[in-house]
């Protein structure tokens, strides 16, 4: 076992991405089979642990629709399947034919937890009545076989193959995927074809439902039927995850009668509104406890209620918080005292992003809004500051964001900070020096976000070929935990300026050894970094500098 591991481990990169039947296929992997057959088990599984499947023109199966032999041992081994096919190929029975072949050539899939649908476009037949009894006996069927090719799946979703030309559907689609759906306790839907047919889902379907995920695209109908769903499921659900342009959060927590809801084992709520409507904000009773067990909380919306209802009988269980604020929100907030210093004990990660212009009465130096927002969660070592929105009036537009020069002078409040491991600054115009402050400042931070926007003053005296070691004398050896720097960011990047900040930061944190940029960059960045590295200004330092390399 130990031979196998360390040799899977160390040639990882050349089993990634080997097509069955290929040159490297043939050198590398299927000799292997016959010399060992564990070797071959372990070395294969994570190329087949996601496998496609194409019901629309062959009974083809594979990681990349590449065949697998019938009685394979390889289709074993998948826990995600994607399943390309069309409506009207199950109305006329030719997905039944492919299906068939699967499972009779025993290529079934016994570990596989998550089926995906992807929905392309078909071709109308006129003689298939889609609400006949005949098509529902097929649909019937197929649903049958899909339970026996996939035993154990926990989790269905369904998408438009291609986002940008949905396909066009059927009124009959949304009883089609509501029987889908039915498999399983997990559900995620994507749009699929509503600019053309809403999607009308048979509800009486849909029971004990642990976890729904809805992204809907602009446009689409039919919100109502979206929230009673997820009302009808309340005392099982574990996870609500909703991207839409309008998100009425009264739908989700009143029932037709008007009676408040309560989501007894409800751990995550994640709410995305893409156009942010303005809308009136909820008052909820005192007594009205709706999210008892939430451990996380992800709302990019104007906050809906008018107190703290979403914050009640939770303080001993939430975990992450990531909370989009207005002057409303955080006066709220504030008055009922809902954040103290010991009132969320199990808080690791505060991500606060508040709408530029909604807080000048509350916030007139952004040193306030800091001091406000290191009262969340005081303790939480996980930290995400200085998210600023463009906004004009109500929440307009949540996809601009905009460099946030004021938050610099705030930076000194986080001085000696116990708590904070990982911290996040975007948008926050650092020069070097900053950088260098902070990671002194934070004994126990491991990982910083943030992005050097220039490099700062040289300090009085001190030559620019000098700077490596004025840097390692007057510095070093400080941040002992820190060991990442991420430089991603969305702003063009100055693969030089980067470069040598990365290499003085490493020259006074002996532990630094990771610096993370975008991937379409990696490549010029690794080159730029040997290059430095090379150079005489860093010729004294090439041992430490070198394990930035690997």
């Amino acid at each position: 076992k130990l031979i196998i591991d360390y040799v899977v481990g160390s040639s990882r990169l050349v089993f990634d991405g080997v097509e069955e039947n290929s040159q490297a296929y043939k050198k590398l992997l299927w000799p292997l089979q016959w010399v060992c057959r564990n070797f071959w088990v372990v070395a294969s599984s994570r190329y087949y642990s996601h496998i496609r499947m194409d019901m629309i023109s062959s009974p083809i199966v594979g990681p990349r629709k590449t065949p697998i032999f019938i009685g394979s041992v390889m289709n074993k081994m998948a826990k995600s399947v994607d399943i390309e096919l069309d409506e009207w190929s199950i109305y006329s029975g030719k997905a039944l034919e492919r299906l068939m072949i699967v499972l009779i050539g025993d290529r079934l899939f016994p570990l596989t937890h998550t089926l995906t649908f992807l929905f392309v476009s078909g071709n109308p037949d006129p003689n298939i009545e889609t609400n006949s009894v005949s098509a529902n006996i097929k649909i019937d069927v197929f649903i049958d076989m899909i339970k026996q090719m996939a035993p154990m799946v926990s989790e269905i979703r369904v998408r438009p193959k291609y986002f940008d030309r949905p396909p066009g559907i059927t009124t009959h689609f949304g009883s089609l995927i509501s029987q889908l759906y039915s498999i399983a306790g997990r559900m995620d839907y994507a749009t699929v074809g509503e600019a053309t047919v809403p999607v009308k889902l048979t509800l009486e379907k849909f029971n004990n439902l642990t976890h729904v995920k809805f992204s809907l695209a602009k446009g689409t109908r039919n919100w109502d039927q979206f929230a009673r769903l997820t009302q009808q499921n309340a005392s099982t659900l574990q996870s609500i995850d909703i991207e839409y342009q309008a998100i009425d959060v009264c739908d989700l927590v009143k029932d037709p009668a008007g009676r408040f809801l309560t989501y007894p084992r409800l751990l995550k709520l994640r709410m995305i509104e893409s156009l942010g409507n303005y809308r009136r904000r909820l008052s909820v009773p005192s007594d009205v406890v709706m999210f008892p067990s939430l451990e996380k909380l992800f709302a990019r919306l104007q906050y809906p209620f008018d107190d703290d209802a979403l914050f009640r009988g939770n303080a001993a269980t939430l975990k992450s918080l990531d909370l989009l604020l207005d002057g409303q929100t955080v006066s709220m907030l504030s008055k009922r005292n809902v954040f103290t210093v010991d009132s969320h004990p199990r808080l690791q990660q505060v991500n606060l992003v508040y709408l530029d212009g909604a807080l000048p009465e509350l916030f007139p130096t952004v040193v306030k809004y800091m001091q406000f927002a290191l009262s969340i969660g005081p303790k939480a070592p996980v930290r995400d500051f200085g998210g600023f929105f463009a906004s004009a009036g109500p929440v307009r537009d949540y996809g601009g964001f905009l460099g946030n020069s004021g938050l610099v002078p705030a930076l000194p409040l986080l001085n000696d900070n116990p708590y904070i491991q990982v911290l996040s600054l975007p948008n926050v115009p650092l020069t070097f020096w900053d950088v260098i402050d902070l990671v002194k400042s934070l004994p126990l931070l491991t990982d910083l976000y943030a992005y050097p926007m220039g490099f700062g003053p040289l300090p009085s005296g001190v030559a620019k070929s000098k700077l490596p070691e004025y840097v390692r004398s007057k510095y070093a050896p400080m941040g002992e935990r820190f060991r990442c720097w991420y430089l991603k960011s969305h702003i063009v990047t100055d693969l030089p300026l980067a470069v040598k900040c990365v290499l003085l930061l490493a020259l006074a944190c002996p532990n630094f050894d990771y610096a993370a940029i975008k991937p379409s960059n990696r490549v010029e960045f690794m080159e730029l970094m040997k290059k430095a590295i090379a150079s005489k200004e860093f010729k004294p330092y090439r041992p430490r500098l070198r394990r930035l390399l690997f």
